[in-house]
């Protein structure tokens, strides 16, 4: 993935031009009458700002291209409405978008010129809008003054964020590569749940009725057991057979899907070696930063934040004398807990790392993805009920992006197979969905106010997350972070040869290997500080909004440029200091140390890291471009205050320093 991100990035730099021509033609063709509903501009656009945001392309022409293509298409159409009306309407197109031309003509009635404007973000519509303005002889002027103001605004609203999003991933590829992957690893995970929920509801609902009309024609007036069950589940005039059948539909797939992956695990077929490239995969990104993020994300769906969830929403069902929605909920979350236990025990499948005693030491099902897509598949359905079709995605999306990314934190932390988040979530929607055709069988027809639940659940997770995050959060990170036993070592040992068994080049994903370690340093902690900061040495800005703020703006100053941390196999640098070399200078030194885990005598323990200099090459967007420098360099000024060189025979890097200073 790295390295596709390279190759990426390297080509649209060595054709800008080109890039910017396909930017400026999306434009265009997204604005066209009817072409512009099949050209996905959004992603496009997004994806030049993150190539803005990279350094790859400049943003002003960026913006420009887009600008220009937008109010070209807007207009291409207008004039096709205005001049070509008669030939335009005896399209055969026109009859298949329809329903987009009614909304569009409605549109226009409504708002006259300023429909221009609302079309740019009104979806469908937007690529009909400018045609029926020119079929309304809409004048001229009034229709390209709101043309061109609303290119101005839809080219920034779409590429800013890209711009963001390309600048945090330039700053994460800086920092290390691995913080780059998972960045788009987690952009895609989210995009992904967000897309599978509203292609399910759009697409794969209306097709159920589509398969149900079908069936019953099969079905026809036949006595047969069977028809009668299809004529019963699937009748179109019973209330609730649409819900009914997509349940019926989503307990097919997950529980074939779940004895699928039952199969594959008790097999050991090709999942089984899945699970073990993913986990490997995984393991090679972890760095202490995101470890501290997923440490949270994992707490979403511990007993902690889920219990208080089921407990709330209990409780607010039996206010509103939801009696019998109250005992589905409870019913369904209790069996479905009770399973997982009896599953994880049967099978007996041990986890990816030995992290827990008894019962939990089984991984199959995971507990977390079982319990978080019960719980949040259960709330979503409940929350949407005869609610509109835009709350009912948008409860879709949020409990799915839940629920994946709890589930990517069991794989990132190791705590989890792939099989067994997979097999978890196949087997909670079973579970709600199994609860969903009883409680639809039933008719169960309660009033539950679901806007007030949605609220009392959203304050009970954020609430319970930060209660129960503050309480676990020191005890989880030692628990799911790899500690590494300080070894010992003499100085003679270490400067006749032992400083090889520290790293000798930055570790990046795989492997790989990245700049030379040119320093190590024996030297108490305190004393070493003491020893810099009388030097001249100062912390510079860390990463934070307005040191991000700053590295993107105009002409930002190398001394308040954020110090982007560095990993080396995931761990970060544990001194971080720079020192400048004249006021105003476009230049930085910069010193990164890291703990070897090595301790001499006297517990003194051994650092190895870099001094380099980071020369600011380009007035915006932070480019720094790094230049290894001696560390005799960086140590001479030291050596008056008890800095001393250990020689190594043959000159071999890295250098090595030791102090004489005691701590203050």
């Amino acid at each position: 993935m790295q390295h596709a991100l390279d190759v990426f990035l390297s080509l649209a730099g060595r054709h800008p031009r080109a890039a910017l021509a396909f930017i400026g033609l999306v434009a265009f063709a997204e604005s066209l009458a009817i072409v512009g509903t099949l050209v996905p501009a959004a992603v496009v656009l997004f994806g030049a700002g993150a190539l803005v945001g990279h350094g790859t392309l400049d943003l002003a022409w960026a913006l420009a291209v887009a600008v220009v293509g937008a109010v070209a298409g807007n207009a291409l159409s207008y004039e096709l409405g205005r001049h070509q009306q008669e030939r335009v309407r005896a399209w055969p197109l026109f009859r298949r978008y329809a329903d987009h031309l009614g909304k569009a003509e409605g549109l226009i009635a409504r708002h006259g010129a300023m429909s221009v404007l609302l079309a740019r973000f009104a979806g469908a519509v937007r690529a009909f809008v400018p045609l029926l303005a020119g079929f309304a002889r809409m004048p001229a002027g009034r229709f390209y003054a709101t043309n061109v103001a609303s290119a101005l605004l839809w080219a920034p609203a779409h590429i800013l964020p890209g711009v963001v999003f390309g600048a945090s991933l330039h700053l994460a590829e800086q920092a290390s590569g691995r913080l780059a992957v998972l960045a788009l690893l987690l952009a895609a995970l989210v995009w992904g749940a967000t897309w599978i929920v509203r292609i399910t509801i759009r697409v794969v609902v209306p097709l159920t009725r589509v398969l149900r009309a079908h069936a019953l024609r099969a079905a026809g007036t036949r006595e047969a057991w069977w028809t009668r069950f299809i004529r019963l589940l699937l009748d179109p005039g019973r209330p609730g057979s649409e819900a009914l059948l997509a349940a019926l539909a989503l307990l097919l797939a997950s529980m074939w899907l779940f004895l699928g992956i039952v199969e594959d695990v008790v097999t050991s077929d090709p999942l089984v070696a899945a699970d073990h490239a993913v986990f490997t995969f995984l393991q090679q990104l972890r760095t202490e930063p995101m470890d501290r993020v997923m440490f949270a994300i994992t707490e979403l769906g511990s007993v902690g934040v889920m219990l208080p969830l089921v407990v709330a929403v209990a409780a607010w069902l039996a206010w509103q004398r939801s009696w019998r929605t109250a005992g589905y909920w409870i019913a369904t979350v209790a069996s479905a807990e009770a399973m997982v236990q009896v599953l994880k025990f049967t099978l007996g499948r041990h986890r990816p790392l030995s992290l827990y005693r008894g019962v939990e030491q089984f991984s199959f099902p995971s507990g977390h993805a079982t319990i978080s897509a019960v719980v949040l598949a259960l709330l979503a359905f409940l929350l949407t009920r005869g609610q509109s079709m835009r709350w009912r995605i948008g409860i879709g999306a949020v409990a799915a992006v839940y629920a994946a990314l709890v589930g990517f934190s069991r794989l990132y932390l190791g705590a989890h197979w792939l099989s067994d988040v997979l097999g978890g979530f196949s087997f909670g929607l079973a579970a709600v969905a199994l609860s969903a055709m009883v409680y639809t069988q039933h008719r169960v027809d309660e009033t539950i106010h679901p806007r007030g639940m949605a609220v009392v659940a959203l304050v009970t997770v954020v609430v319970a997350a930060s209660g129960w995050g503050w309480w676990r959060a020191p005890a989880d990170l030692q628990f799911y972070a790899a500690a590494v036993p300080p070894q010992a070592t003499t100085l003679q040992a270490w400067s006749s040869g032992g400083y090889r068994l520290l790293p000798l080049r930055r570790h990046e994903v795989a492997g790989e290997l990245k700049e030379p370690f040119t320093l190590q340093v024996a030297c108490a902690e305190g004393a070493l500080r003491d020893g810099l900061r009388r030097s001249g040495w100062v912390a510079a800005p860390g990463l934070g909004i307005a040191s991000v703020l700053q590295a993107i703006a105009p002409h930002p100053a190398v001394g308040q440029l954020p110090l982007l941390p560095r990993y080396d196999g995931g761990r970060a640098s544990a001194i971080d200091l720079m020192l400048m070399p004249a006021p105003g200078a476009n230049a930085r030194n910069v010193l990164r140390l890291w703990d070897s885990g090595w301790r001499l005598p006297g517990n003194v323990p051994i650092w190895y890291g870099a001094y380099d200099r980071e020369v600011q090459l380009r007035p915006n967007y932070s480019f720094l471009r790094r230049q290894p420098q001696p560390a005799s360099a960086f140590v001479g000024n030291l050596a008056t205050t008890g800095w001393q060189r250990l020689d190594q025979a043959g000159g071999t890097a890295p250098e090595l320093w030791a102090c004489t200073m005691r701590s203050p």
